[in-house]
């Protein structure tokens, strides 16, 4: 099957990363119960939030955004042209976006106004998404494209998993890593 006509293939990327918004805060709600629902196994902790830290929280949407985009991609990429360092930069970029959102809104909302509120953190969530993606898209749109691109992309992504992974185990002493229920510290 020969490529889309751009305008067209824009179009299109662009409906599966609106598409995603959802998909991305439903997966993401999941993600917060299912450490649990395992009955607290270690390798899902890796992946799912293990307290309810500032920190494990970042979990939430970190494996349901990159399952998107690999998804995506790999539904689209043969027939809609899409270039992998232009993608997964984007998906970077959303990866990177949204826990700097989530974080910033929680210490603004608690920190500057002392509010402790449920309701606003979900909200936090959908908005980080949403403005995640919102954020990779045009990035997809208007970037300039290098094969460097491709690298860079991978290497923040392990890096951002790794991170992850390591800081499940060994969090830092630090208020964003602490359980606000326990007072503990990762698993």
């Amino acid at each position: 099957m020969a490529p889309t006509a751009p305008g067209k293939s824009e179009d299109l990327v662009k409906s599966w990363i609106h598409k995603g918004t959802p998909v991305i805060i439903l997966s993401s709600g999941i993600m917060h119960f299912i450490y649990a629902w395992t009955g607290k196994l270690t390798v899902v902790g890796i992946w799912a939030p293990v307290n309810e830290s500032v920190w494990e929280h970042q979990k939430l949407a970190f494996l349901p955004i990159l399952l998107w985009w690999i998804f995506v991609y790999l539904r689209l990429h043969k027939k809609q042209a899409l270039l992998p360092e232009k993608w997964f930069f984007s998906c970077a970029v959303a990866e990177l976006v949204c826990p700097v959102f989530i974080i910033a809104f929680y210490y603004i909302k608690t920190g500057a106004f002392g509010i402790h509120s449920l309701l606003l953190d979900m909200a936090s969530l959908v908005l980080g998404v949403t403005l995640a993606q919102y954020a990779a898209l045009h990035i997809y749109r208007y970037a300039k494209a290098k094969r460097s691109d491709l690298g860079i992309a991978l290497f923040i992504l392990a890096l951002m998993m790794f991170v992850l992974i390591l800081f499940t185990f060994e969090p830092p002493k630090v208020p964003l890593f602490m359980d606000s229920m326990t007072g503990g510290y990762g698993i």
